[in-house]
């Protein structure tokens, strides 16, 4: 039986799945990122492990070496920063899934309370026709 209730929850079931998918997706994101953050870390490690090991051929390899490095350095700062604002995301992603979820669940009980009135009341009309049936049945 369908009541009032139905479309708020269709409504808020709906944006749930859909607050939950961009929450998934920045999940990942987030992964990505520190996997990244992390590749960039060993590339670094491994540049500085060549030059300890001193296995530079030409002053333009140690040249080239630097600039690398520098670029590592700003890559990892900009991952830094996209990391940051994706947790912010994420966080906020949080808020709404929960949100969605708490008016589902809201909607649901008001559904199923509309539902067990009817219930009740049908009850109810069925008894008092027993009765009048009964008590019909005792005079007639």
């Amino acid at each position: 039986m369908k009541t009032k209730w139905d479309a708020l929850i269709k409504k808020y079931d709906s944006a749930y799945q859909e607050e939950l998918k961009a929450l998934l997706w920045s999940v990942r994101e987030i992964e990505k990122a520190h996997e990244s953050k992390a590749s960039l870390a060993e590339q670094e490690a491994d540049s500085w492990r060549n030059l300890s090991d001193r296995q530079y051929l030409h002053s333009g390899d140690l040249a080239f070496d630097g600039e690398f490095r520098s670029s590592v350095a700003e890559l990892k700062a900009r991952l830094d920063f996209a990391i940051a604002d994706l947790k912010e995301d994420e966080a906020q992603l949080k808020l709404r899934v929960a949100e969605c979820a708490r008016l589902v669940r809201k909607y649901e009980f008001l559904r199923e309370r509309e539902l067990l009135g009817y219930e009740r009341a049908r009850e109810i009309h069925e008894a008092d026709e027993l009765e009048d049936w009964v008590m019909n049945a005792r005079s007639g």
